[in-house]
């Protein structure tokens, strides 16, 4: 295999421009450098991952869904955040409140709608690589800034978070790195080494290059292998491909002693059925590959992933194997882990090049003969101003315009400074967010908050949140209402606020609240009726804590209850206490879209509301 010699620029840096490419993939910039990571309490590297997967909706049945708890139960709630990436189409047709019994309410707290230009599901052919690179235009507008490490994975993977970060602490995030299972099949048609989409890792410069390409990105594309969004493409060599044009080959992942550590089936396929039996060398997985490393050698002591936790062709899930998995893996205390975790060949660097290729490869993995608009960094040659902010040059500009629903409902930019509409922002640039003429702002309405380009690509705030102002003639209706009742409405510096009367209260059990508004007429003000006592019973899948088979609420007599998830440590969380279990969330008995009443289990397994029973009310 050829080796990569060493430079000061990190081995994604694309050429300078009057050159015809680099001779070799330059070394990582910052190979054994202290990791710009996250820290424990205690100091530990402990870095931030995001995982982002897509998934059809809605889910077709409960063992679906029981799935899909299992992994927010299990390997989900070690993630940072967790992003289930759906069609906003498909959410709009079929809401999460209808959609989701109790058993698998908590399921909405991680859905990220975006939208698609084709219909959603596995009977219109699914479109996996639309929504993933929507997606992940999402993760990289919205929150590359709150992590160093990003995750695709399937809805059939099993991911082993604690050893995956363990495996990152040794590396760089503001390196370009792109690690997964790395398959050669593709490489002598299409000149494409890409990593299987069961599960790979994008580093935050990855990302960064990755959301800048997406911002340009080629409509309707025919299947190609290249960047563009066609009808029909598969979403993980068409990441590698805008990974590719962005100057990101695939990373080597293996371990030291070159087995694999991101593993595309489940564990004792691997174990005892993935052998290379005459005449299987060719096939898409082992292409290639060192065979040598099979069976019972086959895989890393700290596996990272295993897939296809499900049956074909029914696509019947196996939620029991996620959690027996998350049982013996998670034994280990994250701390051994870090001891026992060997770094990556080679700091990182772009994957060997196989000895038996009956093909010729240069230095910079393009194989002779490939054509130009497929070769490695050449469409970043190609265009010189997203050049610029790969290398954060002063040319660079976040050169699309502002998605003006990333800022919220109701939401607008101040258009002052060169703000406006449809723009678009220099390097450093930034627009206040405001809300429209017709609304008020609510929760932190001192705060400004801004759209940025921090390093060419744009960034966005969390949504700001806007109320509409209420007409004072549906004002007055709703007092004329109020008053029959012994309610009142009162004006507030935000909008109308609705003071309950005696015996009554809202569903949070409060004494008054906000009045909502849609261009100006009143939507669905939270209504004062009977004080109410409620009797909630839970239940959980592993255990059924004694202080929370019964939990009381006093609300009124349209209350309802949910469980959810809060990220541990987060404003929301009650407790603070999760992070000691090296849990991401924590489970917690809430008023629907309201106030937290009860926190119940550090994330680690499913609670579902058996019933609850209204009683006797009292007003607090």
């Amino acid at each position: 295999s050829s080796s990569s010699s060493s430079s000061s620029k990190g081995y994604g840096d694309p050429p300078p421009l009057d050159e015809e490419g680099p001779t070799t993939l330059p070394a990582v910039a910052n190979a054994g450098a202290e990791p710009a990571a996250g820290a424990s309490a205690e100091g530990v590297n402990r870095p931030r991952i995001i995982f982002a997967v897509p998934m059809p909706w809605p889910l077709k049945d409960d063992l679906a869904k029981d799935n899909l708890v299992a992994t927010i139960s299990t390997w989900g709630s070690h993630a940072t955040r967790l992003v289930l990436v759906v069609s906003q189409q498909q959410i709009d047709r079929f809401p999460p409140d209808t959609s989701l019994g109790a058993r698998h309410s908590q399921i909405k707290d991680y859905l990220y709608p975006v939208p698609m230009t084709r219909p959603d599901g596995i009977a219109n052919g699914r479109h996996i690589w639309e929504k993933m690179w929507r997606g992940w235009k999402l993760v990289g507008d919205r929150f590359r800034h709150e992590a160093e490490w990003f995750v695709k994975a399937d809805l059939d993977t099993f991911v082993a978070v604690e050893n995956m970060r363990a495996f990152l602490s040794h590396l760089n995030p503001d390196d370009p790195y792109y690690f997964g299972h790395t398959l050669f099949h593709d490489w002598g048609r299409h000149n494409l080494v890409f990593n299987s989409g069961t599960c790979y890792i994008l580093s935050r410069e990855s990302l960064r290059r990755l959301t800048i390409r997406l911002d340009r990105i080629e409509p309707d594309r025919k299947f190609t292998y290249q960047c563009g969004d066609g009808p029909g493409a598969r979403e993980d060599p068409h990441t590698a491909g805008c990974l590719r044009d962005m100057g990101v080959p695939a990373s080597d992942s293996l371990d030291n002693q070159g087995r694999q550590r991101f593993l595309t089936f489940r564990p004792k396929d691997h174990l005892f059925a993935m052998k290379v039996e005459p005449g299987r060398e060719r096939t898409w997985f082992w292409m290639y590959k060192d065979t040598s490393r099979q069976l019972l050698d086959c895989c890393s002591n700290y596996p990272i992933s295993f897939h296809n936790f499900k049956s074909h062709p029914k696509i019947v899930y196996d939620p029991e194997a996620y959690y027996t998995l998350e049982y013996y893996l998670s034994a280990r205390p994250y701390e051994a882990i870090l001891e026992g975790m060997d770094p990556p060949r080679g700091n990182g660097q772009p994957f060997e090049i196989p000895k038996n290729l009956p093909f010729q490869a240069g230095p910079d993995r393009n194989w002779q003969g490939a054509p130009k608009e497929k070769q490695f960094s050449n469409w970043l040659r190609d265009h010189p101003d997203v050049y610029a902010c790969v290398n954060r040059t002063k040319a660079c500009a976040c050169n699309v315009p502002i998605d003006m629903p990333l800022l919220g409902v109701g939401a607008t930019l101040e258009e002052t400074g060169g703000c406006q509409l449809g723009g678009k922002l220099p390097l450093g640039g930034r627009c206040k967010v405001q809300c429209k003429a017709g609304f008020k702002r609510t929760g932190n309405a001192g705060d400004d908050v801004f759209v940025t380009c921090p390093d060419g690509a744009i960034l966005y705030p969390a949504p700001i949140q806007c109320r509409a102002e209420c007409r004072a003639d549906a004002l007055d209706k709703l007092r004329t209402r109020a008053q029959a009742h012994g309610d009142q409405v009162r004006d507030d510096p935000t909008g109308a606020v609705l003071t309950c009367g005696a015996g009554r209260a809202l569903r949070d059990g409060k004494k008054f609240g906000a009045v909502d508004c849609n261009k100006g007429e009143i939507t669905e003000a939270q209504e004062c009726s009977k004080c109410t006592r409620w009797m909630v019973e839970l239940k959980g899948t592993s255990y059924t804590h004694d202080d929370w088979k019964r939990v009381a609420f006093d609300g009124n007599e349209r209350t309802k209850f949910q469980v959810a998830a809060v990220a541990t440590g987060g404003a929301e969380d009650p407790v603070k206490n999760c992070q000691k279990w090296h849990q991401e969330h924590q489970l917690v008995l809430r008023v629907k879209d309201g106030p937290i009443i009860k926190a119940l289990s550090c994330g680690n397994q499913v609670i579902h509301i058996e019933q609850a029973t209204p009683t006797t009310g009292r007003c607090l």
